[in-house]
């Protein structure tokens, strides 16, 4: 898994207002229309790591969907699964689903970037 993460400054240089997403170019192509709605400028390594140990914890048939402020971007979590949702694509079947193991290790990987970035 080689995502790469960018920062973009939506201000300007005087007012500076930075966001945070995965760069559309390094992800599969039925990934790109859910996760460029990934952008977000309040992303913090905080936010990220509550994201990880909320799916961590999950046991049995226990879900955690978590959107993304200001957009329509839903992701469902349970121990197993996680379905990513663009509520823009008015389908009711995720737009496409990874591993839990899969989603923690991208998580991680953007909580490290976004860290190192801030």
């Amino acid at each position: 898994m080689n995502y790469k993460f960018f920062k973009k400054n939506k201000g300007s240089e005087q007012d500076p207002s930075y966001e945070f997403g995965v760069d559309l170019d390094s992800i599969e192509k039925e990934e790109e229309y859910a996760l460029e709605n990934l952008d977000w400028h309040e992303w913090t390594p905080q936010e990220i790591q509550m994201i990880i140990d909320k799916t961590k914890v999950l046991v049995g048939n226990e879900e955690y969907d978590y959107q993304v402020a200001g957009s329509d971007f839903l992701i469902s979590i349970d121990k197993d699964e996680v379905h990513f949702f663009d509520w823009k694509t008015e389908q009711e079947e995720a737009d496409f689903i990874w591993s839990t193991e899969k989603f923690i290790t991208f998580m991680k990987a953007f909580k490290k970037f976004v860290a190192e970035a801030k």
